[in-house]
């Protein structure tokens, strides 16, 4: 056994000193070339035999030797400006010791034969062989690092080390090699061979260097850009040439949208080389490998057409300093995805996109991830998450939301891709860039948003005001969250419905108070009847909404808020809108039930303008179970022993106490131990619903209502007004917002002072709130200046 324990202990230290020197390594040159040569005749023996010529520039002086990746290939030989060269190999580095010594700026040319099976990792990506074809894809999911140019040739693996590439691609008659850049004219090779020349004039990091053979036609296509015409290639077998054509109808308006968003597409060529890959596409640059199944002759899977395209901006043209902050490339192509719907649908797809992927994120994004993270920093295992993908997506979206202005939005997106074209960038340098437009407001939706864990969810506490104005205050839950920033804004959109039944969407900006409550001001015509956050989403929060006319007795799965319902009486159309908080409710302490713990984990919101008849049945499901990736993990924090003290609460509103639902069947699963079964309920009700669980533990005081008043007058003010503070009152804080929610006075005041007499003369006409704030606790007022 002790024999086993060091071993393993030994395996352990080996893999830590591999990781550290990965990490740590410092490469002493920069290639700006590669020249690669590489014979794919014999497909069946899935072989490559290659030669490859880097060109690089010396970065240190007393530089005598130096490491190259180069993953399970074995070399022949090693020549560097001419010389023969000795070397070593690990199962993933090349090792060269130069024979002299080199000083900064000078120029290596470093020649080196090799041979073997071309590896694949253990998830996706790598150097593939299928039937009629070869092709790689450039990363390997699995991997450290994740870029995989080392499977094919010799190379400095990383994201910043960036050049140009030749490429001569030997293959049988009638074969094709098809790779990044422009054609040369093909040659004839020995054996009735062919080698094709392809040259790309951009640099690259090694991930999107690409090469593909099969029997190939290319569809030749010429796309109008902004600066020139950029030629288009398809390149398909000859039976796939109608669908291509189909399938990529859109493209052309897919590069007109992300040139009119984010500037000038930067590369040689426009290039999709269909290749029998199942699981999604790469997008080497101007080459982008596709898979067949999407070739299909539909438009099913344009927006992945889409994605890979927007690749050309985010990843290989202003590609991510490291692994760690991969959303810069696949979250902001993910988001490139709405933008294309955006752009050729309209605005309602975007924001049909965008919900999907807001439930994907609260619903799926800590499953699959194993746990709640940020975008920016993720663990190498995370890297090509739904993290990264879907949830950095939304982290655009919000940081266009915030911005809420989508010319500014958009300009700052150009300028920052013409700074760090054909750089590398990190999350620090996006939010450098945007900070310098927008200001330090950007500063607190990078530390609450991008660098923090878990999400935000904004819940209505109290809704005040009638006729010409609203003022909509709010708090802030939050879920497996560190930092919300003091400064934090929140960009949102808020559904007015009066009483009419008439509803009007307006974008809201949310400014934070002292004791952590948001407050939201707005103007409407006509009396509110209700408020709901979130139907549109705004900066990301942590509700997913579903809304349907319903009309007739059938059962209704609103799938997107994990509720079902069944009309009992419905003969006319009644218009019914949930929502799932994947927060705790929010409640004063004063009402909190005893005895009985609330889920902190999800509560549900329904709402709609009903008619007089309407009356349904429903269905609230709990699963806490955690053995599957696919089910569960929605209340297994809340269930800690047997199902019997499982209760589902309700209330009307946010300012009514939470009471045990008695009008239903409780439905546990197989046992009162499994975790799964529901709550059916026999009468819906508008109001919240949530999961409790009997617990004495749980029991809290009651806390008294407090009875202090604040007297402001004349109101409405005519330039001047007094504000009487409260009998007994301590220490605080006088604040006053507008309609837009912009702070417009803030002063501090003294246990010992009993007014204040404020000038309002230079302040526009208006609804305004009035905030104050003692030790003891918090006042508002609503009042008006002409």
């Amino acid at each position: 056994m002790l024999k086993k324990i060091n071993i393993l202990f030994l395996v352990l230290v080996l893999n830590l000193n591999i990781s550290t020197l990965l990490a740590n390594r410092v490469d002493s040159i920069d290639i700006i070339h590669y020249n690669i040569e590489t014979n794919l005749r014999n497909i069946s023996g899935k072989q490559i035999l290659g030669s490859a010529t880097l060109v690089a520039l010396v970065k240190f002086d007393q530089t005598k030797s130096l490491v190259l990746d180069l993953l399970k290939l074995t070399v022949g030989s090693v020549q560097c400006n001419g010389n023969t060269t000795i070397f070593s190999q690990t199962d993933s580095t090349l090792h060269l010791r130069l024979g002299q010594t080199y000083k900064i700026g000078d120029t290596l040319r470093i020649s080196i034969e090799y041979a073997g099976a071309p590896k694949l990792d253990a998830r996706w990506g790598g150097f593939y062989f299928s039937g009629n074809y070869a092709y790689n894809m450039g990363v390997g999911m699995a991997s450290n690092p994740v870029n995989f140019g080392r499977c094919w040739y010799p190379c400095i693996d990383n994201f910043t080390d960036k050049a140009t590439y030749e490429f001569h691609i030997t293959t049988d008659s009638g074969y094709m090699a098809v790779c990044n850049g422009i054609q040369s004219p093909v040659t004839p090779a020995a054996n009735n061979g062919l080698t094709w020349h392809w040259r790309l004039g951009q640099e690259i990091p090694t991930y999107i260097a690409n090469v593909a053979v099969s029997k190939y036609v290319l569809v030749n296509q010429v796309y109008q850009g902004m600066k020139r015409n950029i030629p288009i290639t398809l390149a398909v077998e000859a039976k796939d040439t109608s669908n291509v054509k189909a399938s990529f109808a859109k493209l052309n308006n897919a590069l007109q949208c992300f040139e009119d968003k984010f500037g000038p597409y930067e590369f040689d060529r426009i290039g999709y080389v269909g290749v029998p890959f199942t699981s999604g596409a790469m997008e080497h640059a101007g080459n982008i490998s596709y898979p067949l199944y999407a070739i299909d002759g539909s438009s099913t899977y344009e927006t992945l057409m889409a994605h890979e395209l927007s690749h050309h901006w985010f990843g290989n043209l202003v590609t991510t300093s490291t692994a760690g902050d991969m959303w810069l490339n696949e979250g902001w192509a993910s988001y490139c995805e709405a933008i294309f719907l955006e752009c050729v649908y309209g605005r309602e797809a975007y924001d049909n996109k965008i919900n999907s992927e807001l439930f994907e994120v609260l619903r799926w994004a800590h499953v699959r991830d194993g746990g709640y993270l940020p975008v920016s920093g993720v663990p190498l295992a995370q890297t090509y998450g739904t993290h990264v993908y879907t949830k950095g997506s939304l982290m655009a979206h919000s940081l266009r939301m915030l911005v809420n202005n989508d010319t500014a939005f958009f300009n700052t997106c150009k300028s920052y891709i013409a700074k760090y074209r054909f750089k590398t960038a990190s999350s620090a340098d996006l939010q450098s860039h945007f900070k310098g437009r927008f200001g330090s407001e950007i500063d607190a939706f990078f530390d609450s948003y991008i660098y923090d864990k878990g999400h935000l969810d904004l819940q209505i506490k109290e809704v005040t005001g009638e006729d010409m104005a609203i003022t909509i205050k709010a708090q802030c839950m939050s879920r497996h969250k560190s930092v919300i920033s003091s400064d934090l804004k929140i960009q949102t959109f808020v559904t007015i419905t009066n009483n009419d039944g008439v509803s009007k969407i307006i974008p809201v900006n949310f400014n934070r108070v002292l004791d952590g409550s948001y407050y939201g001001l707005f103007p409407i015509i006509g009396n509110k009847r209700q408020a709901t956050i979130g139907e549109v989403t705004g900066t990301m929060l942590g509700t997913t909404t579903q809304k349907a006319w319903v009309k007739g007795n059938n059962l209704q799965t609103f799938s997107n808020v994990l509720l079902s319902f069944t009309p009992k009486m419905n003969p006319d159309s009644s218009f019914v809108l949930i929502q799932h908080h994947f927060a705790t409710p929010w409640q004063e302490a004063k009402f909190y039930p005893k005895g009985i713990r609330i889920s902190s984990e999800r509560y549900w919101n329904v709402d709609g303008n009903w008619n007089p008849n309407f009356k349904a049945t429903a269905f609230f499901n709990y699963d806490g179970t955690t053995n599957s990736k696919s089910s569960g993990h929605l209340d297994n924090e809340l269930i800690t022993g047997t199902e019997d003290s499982l209760v589902l609460l309700y209330r009307p509103s946010a300012q009514s106490p939470f009471a045990v639902e008695t009008d239903l069947t409780f439905q546990p699963g197989g046992s009162k131990t499994d975790k799964t079964g529901r709550f059916w309920i026999n009468n819906l009700k508008k109001g919240d619903y949530v999961f409790g669980y009997r617990d004495i533990a749980a029991s809290v005081n009651k806390i008294e209502e407090d009875p202090r008043v604040i007297k402001l007058y004349p109101n409405p003010s005519d330039g001047h007004f007094t504000v009487e503070f409260p009998a007994n009152h301590a220490s605080g804080t006088i604040q006053v917002i507008d309609m837009k929610g912009t702070l417009v006075f803030e002063s501090k005041f003294n246990k010992n002072e009993k007014e204040l007499k404020m000038n309002s003369s230079s302040w526009n006409d208006g609804n305004y709130v009035l905030i104050f704030e003692d030790l003891n606790g918090k006042i508002t007022k609503n009042f008006i200046v002409k």
